[in-house]
This record gives C-alpha cells, structure tokens and sequence, in this order.
C-alpha cells in the first residue's frame, strides 16, 4: 500500500535497517525509533498510519509505548514485535489495543501481509463507524415525518422507551411504517452501535419459520445440508424487528415464548443452549388482544411482547400530515427521476388530501413516484394521478360526522354521539382504551355508552 506511514520501533539497529529496507522497496514511507521515547515523541509530532513495536526495549518496554501511543490516537495501528513468544503478553497487548503479532525476524513479505491486512481492517472500522453514524443521523426522530397530534403521541412513547432495554409491540395498519418507527427505537437506543436485524414472519412459510428464527444443525431434516445461523444468534447484543408476528402458528410461539422466558435458544436438531442477547421488537397488523381472546394468539406471549407499546395512527388519522408527506416523497424523488423542479398542484392536493389511504404511507409514496413520472410542464395535475386515488373520496363512514341529523336536538345528539363512538372505534380497531383516550373521557364513561348504544366493538377489530 503505497503512501502508507510506518513507524517501526526497535533497539536493535540490524534489525530496523533490514526491516526499513524491505519496507522501501514496498513503497511505504519509512520512520525508524531505536527506543519507546523516541517512539512516542515522534508519534506526537507526525501522524502514522501503522507502528511496528518491539515488546522488549530496555527502560520504556513495547506495552508502556503502546499504551501512549493508543491514547493519544485510538485508531493507530500497532503490531507487535517479539522473539519470544509469551501468551500474557499478547493477552495484554491485545487488551491495550494492538492489533497482532510479527515473530521476529519475518520476511518483509510476511511484514507486508500483516500491514495490509490491518490497515483494511481498520479502514473497514472506520467504514462501519461512519455507517453507524449516518445510520443514527437517517432514523432520528425528526426523520419521521409528521406533526399532527396523532403522531406527537407517537414521538413522545418513542422517546420513553428508546433508551430502554424494554420489549416493544408495535401495531397498526399495513403501510403506515412501523418498520421505521423499530429502526428509530434502535439507532437511537443503548444498542445503536450493534446490528438491527429485521424479519417478516409472513413471508416465511410455516415449516421454515423456526428455522429462520433459531437457527438448525445440519441433517435436522431433510434439505438441512449445512448448519444454519438464526435471526437471534445474527442479530447477537443488537436489535431483532419481527414483523407481522401475529402470523406466527402456535409451534412457533410456544418456541418464541420460551426464549423470551429462559433468555436461551436451540437450534433446531441441537440440545446446546444459546444465549438470547437480543432487545426484541415486534410489530403487526391484527388486532392480537381480540386474537387472545379468540384463542388464536397465546396469551401468555402476548404480554410478553406488549411490555410497552407503540400504535402507528393510520393515514386518515393523520389527513393533517398529508401535504407534508407528499412533499416529502416529492423531495426523494424529483432528483432521481430528474423532476428538480416538480411540484404539486392544488387541485391534486386536495384529491390527495381527500382519498381514504388503505394502503396508507406506502401508497401514497407509490401515487406520487407515479405521477412525477408522468407529470408535464414541472407540475402534478389531478390527470397524473392513479385512477384509483383520483376516483375516490371520502367514504360514507368518514363522513357521516358532517351529515345533519333530522328531530329533535336530544336525539340527534344520541345519533351524532353513536356515530361519533363508532368511528373511534374503527379508527382504532375496536380498541375501547386507546378510542377512549381519543374521546378524551375515562374508559369506564366510554364503556358505558358502547353498552348505552349496543355497540358491538368486537367487529372493528378487523377494520
């Protein structure tokens, strides 16, 4: 690697001439030290890229050296020389921060090797270190976009809960980012600098989701040529996102209940307990507390996972966020479609404003990248619209609020307050507690006008 700086640090001035020599004629640009003072000062006045550190030196020994050196700059790269071979030593080296060991002498062949390999690996630290950081700078909270009160609600349980260890469920429709708000909790929680490992329990098949999740031996059965690393082994001291859990079959529950229980796996076909080092979110699209009930879903799993949890409010809960979103998405991708000057225009704003969304942020994402592929004269018009966004409104259910009810005011009072319980109830999936809050009155008021009104909350919760 040419233009690479090397300090090589040696007693013995044979031995830092030949090793010098060999080093020239590789290209690199060579410094010698005959002793660890001389070592450290130059350190303090040049820059190095690697040091190659002799262990034994008479007064200022290669462990003392390397100890400066790594605490005025962390990311040097220092190998260890030594003719004696001693385990305590390297343990203790390596704990100071070297990076590996040369028996001395080697060819400058083996000197070259070991200084390439170490400087990639060290410039792939740094890779991963500036990845991190614009991973944590991507999924910030102000990242997420929106300001309606809905979505307030949902940054300030955020940010209870990120700089936690705690379990998190996430719930809400298909397509409203529940994936986003997992990855959020993890760049901005105590696991950050690990990995976040995502896994889509609907699009596994059944028979090989355990196998996903826990890993399997090889020969466990049939088609299992190889062993097999789990999503909870991968994804060791960082973050494991499960998304739709709610598809997982009972078979696949009892195994996850169990790890949550024990805080150890197996893999499938193995008896060798694994460690589970994981801070585990979930998210899903169904109503789970119904599903309890109904006995499709473990109850004792469930509140496993809903050790705290997170609802993503649904696009028409939000219509406020609508003209943010969509110059949001404008933004993502005029560039790339070369629209640098693309707007939206009124007209179509308000027909974007006025859809009902049941694909949520997903689909208004695609209706947009859409239209600015097809818009003209640097403007979206109501004509580059999806027909199924353009002929669409406000459905009857949403609006029935508006509607002006015929009698007497107690009694279309009593009708607008149905009604009015009615459509919390299917903004939230017939969820009494979160409706009520929403209502703004106590749990137990709210109750006692659903049986006031013979409501049937069970049947928005698959809405």
């Amino acid at each position: 690697m040419p233009d690479l700086k090397v300090l090589i640090v040696d007693d013995e001035p044979s031995l830092l001439e030949s090793i010098r020599i060999g080093l020239d004629l590789k290209g690199y640009a060579v410094s010698m030290a005959s002793s660890g003072e001389e070592a450290v000062r130059r350190c303090q006045e040049a820059p190095f890229d690697v040091v190659l550190l002799d262990m034994k030196m008479p007064r200022m020994g290669g462990l003392d050296v390397l100890k400066r050196v790594k605490e005025a700059s962390p990311r040097l790269v220092v190998i260890m020389l030594t003719a004696h071979g001693s385990i305590e030593d390297a343990v203790e080296a390596v704990r100071l921060g070297a990076y590996d060991f040369l028996l001395k002498p080697s060819s400058p062949n083996a000197i070259d090797l070991r200084i390439q390999k170490a400087v990639e690996h060290r410039d792939l630290s740094v890779e991963n270190l500036l990845l991190r950081s614009q991973l944590r700078e991507k999924y910030r909270f102000d990242e997420i976009v929106g300001n309606s009160p809905a979505m307030q609600e949902v940054y300030a349980l955020m940010e209870r809960v990120c700089g936690t260890e705690s379990t998190v469920l996430i719930t809400g429709e298909t397509g409203t980012g529940k994936e986003l708000v997992a990855r959020a909790l993890h760049y901005n929680g105590p696991r950050s600098d690990k990995r976040f490992y995502a896994l889509h329990c609907a699009a596994i098949p059944e028979e090989l989701l355990e196998s996903e999740l826990f890993g399997h031996e090889k020969g466990a059965f049939t088609g299992a040529f190889s062993q097999k690393i789990g999503v909870f082994e991968a994804a060791r001291e960082g973050t494991l996102f499960l998304d739709e859990v709610g598809e997982m079959s009972q078979a696949a529950q009892v195994r996850l209940l169990r790890v949550l229980q024990e805080r150890e796996f197996f893999r499938v076909g193995s008896t060798t307990p694994i460690k589970a080092d994981v801070r585990l979110i979930t998210a899903t699209n169904r109503h789970l507390r119904r599903e309890v009930q109904e006995g499709q879903f473990r109850q004792d799993l469930y509140y496993r996972l809903n050790v705290f949890e997170i609802h993503v409010p649904s696009l028409r809960e939000r219509r406020d966020d609508i003209p943010l979103l969509s110059n949001h998405f404008l933004r993502k991708y005029r560039h790339l479609l070369m629209r640098e000057t693309a707007r939206i225009s009124d007209e179509a704003m308000r027909i974007l404003e006025r859809h009902s969304w049941p694909g949520n942020i997903r689909e208004l994402e695609n209706a947009l990248q859409r239209a600015l592929s097809l818009c003209q004269n640097g403007e979206i018009t109501p004509k580059d619209l999806p027909s199924s966004v353009r002929e669409t409104d406000l459905s009857a259910s949403e609006t029935d609020d508006l509607i002006t009810f015929p009698g007497p005011l107690r009694e279309a009072r009593q009708a607008f307050e149905k009604r009015f319980i009615e459509h919390l109830l299917k903004q939230t999936r017939g969820n009494i507690s979160m409706a009520s809050r929403k209502a703004g009155i106590a749990w137990q008021n709210f109750h006692q006008k659903i049986k006031k009104y013979r409501i049937d909350a069970k049947k928005f919760a698959s809405g």
